[in-house]
């Protein structure tokens, strides 16, 4: 129900909706704490801080033009290689594995412009995000664009502490590069998936922001 009222009237301020739901409940229950003892109400007050913190959502402006590939999420890139993926794509791709720390920012933002053609839901196990095998046997979504004359994929990947993702748009939606298209709660990871031809602008251990950073380029 609360869930519901938020995303219906969403509050002008660069805290994502989702965050809600978890952050006023504590704030109304440290309102009532007041009148019993003012040191109570510190701590889910303080809670809530912290969880307003965690879910802020802050507006990136991307870089580059139309065939660069944007960084779907803040953190650091981990892994850099060549996979086969058997989902959208069915074939051999490079990857890009971006892991989200507790500290990150976790908003989903579109690594590229134009439509969204597929949609694929796994429910799995939550193991080390940062493990290679976490792509496949996690929870995760991904997320299928078809941009210009080209395919590719994000998928969105729980870990150890993540349980939860949330995806905004769904199968025919129009998108832009550096628009808001999910997240994932409590630290996770993002695959980026893109055609092998596709020129690798950074390097394992650098650490990108999300739709902001240029990561990679098509064509």
């Amino acid at each position: 129900m609360l869930f519901t009222w938020c995303k219906e009237y969403p509050l002008k301020i660069p805290i994502a909706r989702e965050g809600f739901p978890y952050i006023l409940p504590l704030l109304a229950f440290g309102g009532g704490l007041l009148y019993f003892n003012s040191w109570y109400a510190l701590v889910p007050c303080v809670v809530a801080g912290c969880l307003a913190w965690f879910f802020r959502e802050p507006r990136r402006v991307p870089q580059g033009s139309e065939a660069d590939v944007i960084a779907p999420a803040d953190g650091r890139v981990v892994r850099i290689d060549e996979v086969m993926e058997h989902g959208y794509l069915g074939r051999r791709v490079r990857r890009i594995s971006i892991f989200l720390s507790i500290f990150d920012v976790h908003i989903n933002y579109a690594p590229v412009s134009g439509t969204v053609d597929y949609m694929h839901y796994r429910r799995g196990s939550f193991t080390n995000a940062m493990r290679d095998i976490a792509s496949v046997v996690n929870e995760n979504n991904t997320i299928g664009i078809k941009c210009r004359d080209a395919t590719m994929a994000v998928r969105q990947i729980a870990g150890m502490i993540a349980r939860r993702i949330v995806c905004r748009c769904s199968v025919g939606d129009t998108i832009r590069a550096g628009d808001k298209i999910g997240m994932i709660k409590f630290s996770s990871r993002v695959d980026v998936f893109l055609p092998l031809e596709s020129r690798i602008l950074v390097a394992s251990g650098q650490r990108v922001r999300g739709g902001e950073s240029v990561i990679a380029r098509m064509g």
